[in-house]
């Protein structure tokens, strides 16, 4: 049986010229691993474009390179001296290099088992527990507090509001469109949504929140960095969770100004990034939490409306989600 697999073959700006798809032989399974049939993956197109432009030092990639991180699917085929698992079990996956592919080979103790093969689950793992981390570890969310969130309504940022709602703070959420507007609103946790199309970020923090902002999660970067740096309140936090603005470009923007002490130093404020993979230790938990809310039914989780089929699709799911369309969670059906 071969195995279709979307992967890297060089390294190039261009995800057309850096990819392509093949077709391997499954190997053979070892005596504790398990036969994989993923049935959605998730799509990073930021962290793929950096993985294919060679830009993630972390990261050895030897072509060609399956690349993609997080699956759900169902266990097809099981080693000699696997127990306790049963043939269509539904299954959770977070590894990188192993999502971009219909078929994948796993140890068996790496597995994390899920109700059902629903695409809900990629958004949790691993998106969710960043979210959770990054408040719980770095940012130190505090109940009451005042706490804005750039690319509110993404897969991440979807989930940063509700969290932020369950301590009780008070929620700026930044967005870009009508219908992310609206899927804010459907969310029911948002104090405050700023649709950058029709209301300048700027202008509506320096007003509205002046040096009173506790916690700011950027994803971002750039302009609205700057922003958020300069409206954070005595002792607040900027977390950087991201820097797409900065991605997108060339290179990035050299800035001719004061040093950002300038910006906190009478604040005692600070600025801190998150990274998952540094937190793996803490995982496990996190994810039993989420899997918690999310059955539960106090946490949302919202997968873009976009069909993505097949792995043929997963190039047009990273464009349609650089392009900043995506309304949650983007994900591709194998």
């Amino acid at each position: 049986m071969k195995n279709k697999q979307y992967v890297i073959h060089q390294f190039h700006e261009d995800i057309r010229l850096a990819t392509k798809i093949i077709e391997r032989p499954i190997p053979d399974l070892g005596d504790f691993e398990v036969l994989i049939r993923n049935k959605y993956v998730g799509v990073n197109a930021i962290y793929d474009r950096e993985l294919y432009k060679g830009n993630v030092p972390y990261i050895k990639v030897e072509f060609p390179s399956v690349f993609g991180v997080e699956a759900v699917g169902e266990i097809v085929a099981k080693g000699d001296l696997v127990e306790g698992i049963q043939l269509g079990q539904a299954v959770s996956t977070v590894k990188v290099g192993s999502a971009y592919q219909q078929f994948q080979v796993v140890d068996a103790s790496n597995i994390i088992f899920i109700p059902n093969a629903s695409p809900e689950y990629l958004a949790i793992n691993p998106t969710g527990i960043s979210a959770h981390l990054a408040l719980e570890q770095v940012a130190d969310l505090q109940e009451g507090q005042t706490v804005v969130v750039s690319a509110a309504a993404g897969g991440l940022g979807h989930i940063l509001v509700q969290l932020c709602k369950m301590k009780n703070c008070q929620v700026i959420a930044i967005c870009g469109s009508e219908q992310k507007v609206e899927m804010l609103n459907s969310l029911n946790c948002c104090d405050r949504i700023i649709n950058y199309r029709e209301e300048a970020i700027a202008e509506v923090l320096n007003k509205e929140y002046n040096n009173n902002i506790d916690v700011a999660i950027d994803s971002v970067g750039g302009q609205i960095f700057d922003t958020f740096l300069a409206n954070l309140a005595p002792l607040g936090k900027l977390i950087v969770v991201g820097l797409a603005s900065e991605l997108s470009r060339d290179r990035f923007e050299k800035i001719h100004r004061a040093r950002v002490y300038e910006s906190i130093y009478w604040k005692g404020a600070s600025v801190q990034c998150f990274m998952n993979h540094l937190y793996k230790d803490k995982h496990p938990e996190a994810r039993n939490h989420l899997f918690s809310l999310y059955q539960n039914g106090n946490l949302q989780i919202k997968i873009d409306p976009s069909s993505f089929q097949g792995i043929a699709s997963i190039q047009a799911a990273s464009q349609y989600l650089l392009a900043g369309k995506s309304c949650g969670k983007v994900v591709v059906a194998l």
